[in-house]
């Protein structure tokens, strides 16, 4: 299949993801959740709408629960990422196998906390698309079931997983690594791949612009550890163990620079400097999470609302995602007797 062939493909997929797009919710719909005094106010708001209809049904029946709520909301990202992936070019599917990897590590996550802090409660049902479940090098069943870190290790092997959770620093007692060491060397072993997948094993069209927003997207991640790094007072010197080493515009040096700010608000000065961080919005200082999480949907938001191709899908899957991540912290807030409101942005 020659480039031509492949840029009409990823055309008409990424149309077919601009109008899953239009499902989302509008500002209205949001601020009408927003209102909710009940989680059943806010399932019935979302029964009205076409993303989240199917997530508002399974829920008709049962407890409102954070864990079920969470479970119906990861159905229908998953659902709508089946919809692309069966009907993407094998080019295509290739760099779409990454999400489900991205699934695969909030897995192996899921397994590592219940073996550290057991009982764990699954907020998320293993009965999953064949899409999640039969991508070589995992096991999301093997990964339920350990009883071991060895176990963990074995169910990902193969895969681009094995390595990052075989360098790990075990605890003597335990057997286990801490979870923010699992955390960082899991998500740079994933970027590592899909970074090196984009560069070097990708060949389709508009590849440029897939790299740009994979590296937006480590930047981000980054810019949200760096942040945190300053509420401990954390060395310069250290950030090379402590973040991810694949970088866009925000650099070692801009890091350091963020570090040694004198207040968040000189950090985002140096940060919104860059490529990746001119997306941050000027008040940012106020709440890094916020500004971070707004940064990634504009940008998103402009990515799926340019050029039609294989990055507008990534765009609105992406983009998805954040919104279930919304409605999964208003849910919580209203069971906690909360404004879903103020968890809104």
């Amino acid at each position: 299949m020659n480039n031509s062939t492949r840029r009409a493909l990823d055309i008409a997929l990424a149309t077919q993801a601009r109008g899953m797009y239009a499902g989302l919710l509008s500002n209205e719909e949001k601020q009408r959740i927003g209102q909710s005094r009940s989680a059943q106010e806010m399932l019935s708001t979302l029964t009205r709408s076409d993303a989240w209809h199917d997530a508002a049904l399974m829920m008709q029946s049962g407890e409102l629960t954070d864990a079920r709520f969470s479970d119906a909301i990861s159905r229908c990202i998953f659902a709508d990422f089946e919809k692309l992936y069966r009907f993407a070019n094998d080019m295509s599917r290739q760099f779409l196998d990454f999400i489900s990897m991205d699934v695969e590590l909030r897995a192996i996550m899921r397994a590592l906390r219940r073996l550290i802090s057991p009982p764990v409660q699954e907020t998320e049902n293993a009965e999953l698309s064949p899409v999640f479940r039969d991508l070589p090098g995992h096991s999301l069943e093997r990964l339920r079931r350990a009883k071991t870190y060895d176990e963990v290790v074995a169910a990902v092997s193969g895969g681009i997983y094995e390595k990052p959770l075989a360098a790990l620093k075990l605890d003597e007692k335990t057997g286990l690594p801490s979870l923010s060491d699992a955390l960082l060397g899991l998500e740079a072993g994933f970027f590592d791949a899909l970074s090196g997948y984009v560069k070097a094993g990708y060949d389709g069209p508009e590849r440029k612009e897939l790299e740009a927003a994979v590296s937006f997207r480590a930047d981000m991640l980054n810019i949200s550890y760096v942040m945190r790094l300053r509420r401990f007072n954390t060395p310069p010197d250290k950030i090379g163990t402590l973040l991810l080493p694949l970088h866009g515009s925000v650099t070692d040096d801009v890091e350091r620079q963020v570090l040694q700010a004198g207040s968040d608000a000189e950090a985002f000065e140096v940060l919104r400097a860059t490529k990746s961080g001119k997306w941050l919005p000027e008040d940012g200082a106020d709440s890094p999470e916020g500004a971070i999480r707004a940064a990634q949907i504009a940008y998103f938001r402009k990515l799926l609302h340019t050029k039609l191709n294989l990055a507008s899908v990534y765009a609105f899957l992406t983009l998805k995602e954040y919104e279930g991540e919304m409605l999964r912290r208003m849910f919580v807030a209203l069971n906690y007797g909360l404004s879903p409101a103020e968890f809104m942005d």
